[in-house]
Formats: structure tokens, C-alpha cells, sequence
């Protein structure tokens, strides 16, 4: 699936997980923090945003979806998309940028 290839070229990925809603404005869940998956179980019609610990811990933040209405990919392809929108039922969106690494320092 498409959210699969998106997982297995951007894994350690740093990303901002972002919830956008007419009721509570824009809220910042992360920041640039390693992605370790996105998925989507149609099982529980449910679609899963996790992203690891700042630090090297084992501590994972899941943003879940439940019965997503529409999923926006920008670019819509699965090695170069930089913005995932997810619309939930109640009109609130889960917006996932994907950041390029930071080149160590040094580098050119």
C-alpha cells in the first residue's frame, strides 16, 4: 500500500505531526521527531502516525486516526511526498511533514 512504501523509504525520517481543527485551532503533537511508521489498518478503519523519542529511548507517540475520510499525499508519490493530509470524520486534519535529515555538520 501506498503509506507502506512511504514508510519503507522514510523510517527514521524527522517529521512534525500536526492536528488542525475548526473547534481547537492548530496543535502540535511533534516536532521533528523520527518516524517509525505510517499505516493504515482497514480492519479498524484506523490510520496510524508513529514517530519515536526525541532521544534514543524506546518511547513512541501513536496519532491515530479513526475512520479517515480522504488521505492527500503532496507530491502523490510514495518516494517523493513531503506532506501527508489525513481528514478525519469530523473535518479535523492530521498534517504529517516529512523533513529532510540535518547533514552533519561539516558537510557539503
Amino acid at each position: 500500500m501506498f503509506l507502506d512504501a512511504i514508510t519503507e523509504g522514510e523510517e527514521g525520517q524527522p517529521v512534525t505531526v500536526e492536528i488542525v481543527s475548526a473547534e481547537l485551532g492548530s496543535r502540535v503533537e511533534a516536532d521533528r521527531l523520527p518516524l517509525s511508521y505510517v499505516s493504515y489498518d482497514d480492519r479498524d478503519d484506523v490510520v496510524v502516525v508513529a514517530v519515536r523519542g526525541g532521544d534514543a529511548s524506546e518511547d513512541r507517540l501513536d496519532h491515530i486516526v479513526e475512520n479517515p475520510w480522504k488521505i492527500f499525499f503532496d507530491p502523490p508519490s510514495p518516494h517523493a511526498v513531503r506532506r501527508i493530509d489525513i481528514e478525519g470524520p469530523d473535518g479535523a486534519h492530521t498534517l504529517v511533514t516529512l523533513h529532510d535529515r540535518e547533514a552533519p555538520e561539516g558537510a557539503h
